[in-house]
């Protein structure tokens, strides 16, 4: 894992360097490596994901062409309104990392129901922060947090279980995100239906708190921090 966190540090140097700091054009970093912009934890992961404006011409076949020497590609889409490019990088015969790129939207496992639009405010609001990566410290812009919670969400995975309620533990619940789903999701009954059917639900679960700390290596996060998390989750609801 330390060895995967290193080269992705390069990675992301590299990509950097070719964007102007992520500014030209302008890349969102999402995903787990964006949650240590907002909590005091990090977990591994080998995947860094970036989120793009949809513009006139793709931004993707240019990010294509900076990573060509460096990645491989394994997945490049382009439909009308959005667009995705996964480049791997595979080292030392059998550990991968890998950058993905969506453009226009982030679309998930279900095509019709997990979609979150990249729109202006996604982009414009975003905030640059310095974030370390093995022993390197990069700048890198990271969505509201707000916009992150919304990917979290609709993304709903566990690992996006368990960052969710580390996020609502250290932060609260985001200001006017209601409003805010509602401008970047085309369904906005996953908002609800995600709460209520598998996000609660699964924090409430008795294992819930032993898999958090087997995630993240720490024993801060207890029955007491779990029982607040579900109050102010619930508070999101209609």
């Amino acid at each position: 894992m330390k060895k995967r966190e290193e080269e992705i540090g390069k990675l992301l140097e590299f990509l950097s360097n070719r964007s102007a700091g992520f500014t030209r054009p302008k890349l969102v970093l999402i995903g787990g490596y964006a949650l240590r912009a907002f909590v005091p934890f990090s977990r591994y992961t080998r995947d860094c994901d970036f989120a793009l404006k949809r513009k006139d011409g793709w931004i993707i076949d240019e990010v294509k062409k900076w990573l060509s020497k460096n990645t491989s590609v394994e997945s490049f889409e382009k439909r009308d309104d959005y667009g995705f490019l996964r480049c791997v990088k595979v080292f030392d015969k059998t550990i991968k990392a890998s950058l993905d790129f969506m453009e226009g939207k982030v679309v998930g496992r279900d095509e019709k129901r997990q979609v979150i639009v990249i729109d202006e405010k996604f982009v414009e609001n975003s905030k640059l922060v310095k974030l370390k990566v093995a022993e390197r410290e990069i700048e890198v812009f990271v969505p509201t947090y707000a916009d992150y919670m919304i990917l979290k969400i609709v993304s709903c995975r566990p690992s996006d279980v368990r960052d969710i309620a580390t996020l609502i533990w250290k932060n609260g619940v985001p200001s006017q995100i209601r409003k805010r789903a509602k401008e970047i999701l085309p369904d906005t009954k996953v908002f609800d239906d995600y709460l209520r059917e598998t996000i609660i639900p699964e924090i409430s679960d008795e294992r819930f708190v032993n898999s958090w700390r087997g995630m993240f290596l720490t024993s801060e996060f207890n029955e007491d921090v779990k029982r607040e998390v579900i109050n102010q989750l619930r508070s999101l609801l209609k």
